[in-house]
């Protein structure tokens, strides 16, 4: 392992996202760089990451499939009327190091508003809001071809509502409270490709 700066700009992976899409353990990951199979960095905290084309290269090397890398400039609209758990999946998704580009809205209105200017590849959705619901902003992207193919997690308190909202075209839905490690598995499964 050679300790280095990275550089602010490059992708870097986790022992655990990598040891994830290998599907392995973290014990195994630290193995292969211990091996000198491969290349990693500290951070200044002592943290352990990988540079996306180094990681590239350990896979094809070893005939594992490609890491998943989304556009350029991924675009994530997260909805929902709790200030509270906006900031928490802005704050989760921010540190993602594929470096999302993230808008929000308060309301199913306002969601319908941003999604066509800011043309978001995922869409969180509250279910349950004032105005406009979330069933009815899925509906309404799902009915028409300019947005049929963003792709939906919603996002609820009320687990029956969970069958309703995925009746009208919802990717996936996730309960309340909000567990980020399966937001963060679900959006990785949305952005993956097809």
């Amino acid at each position: 392992m050679t300790p280095r700066r990275a550089h602010p700009k490059a992708v870097h992976l986790t022992a655990g996202g990598a040891a994830r899409h290998c599907q392995v353990s973290i014990p195994t990951v630290k193995r292969w760089i211990r091996d000198g199979q491969l290349r990693s960095f500290k951070t200044p905290g002592g943290h352990t990451r990988i540079e996306l084309p180094e990681f590239q290269r350990f896979l094809q090397q070893y005939g594992m499939p490609p890491y998943p890398v989304p556009a350029a400039e991924t675009r994530i609209l997260v909805v929902d009327d709790e200030p509270e758990i906006v900031d928490l999946l802005v704050e989760v998704l921010a540190r993602d190091p594929r470096g999302f580009k993230i808008e929000t809205a308060s309301d199913g209105y306002e969601a319908l508003i941003k999604v066509g200017a800011f043309k978001p590849s995922v869409l969180i959705l509250d279910v349950v809001m004032p105005r406009l619901d979330g069933v009815e902003v899925c509906r309404r992207l799902k009915a028409s071809p300019e947005t049929r193919g963003i792709k939906i997690l919603g996002i609820t308190g009320y687990p029956d509502t969970i069958a309703r909202l995925l009746a009208a075209g919802a990717d996936a839905c996730l309960t309340k409270p909000v567990d980020l490690g399966r937001v963060r598995q679900e959006v990785e499964r949305l952005l993956a490709p097809a």
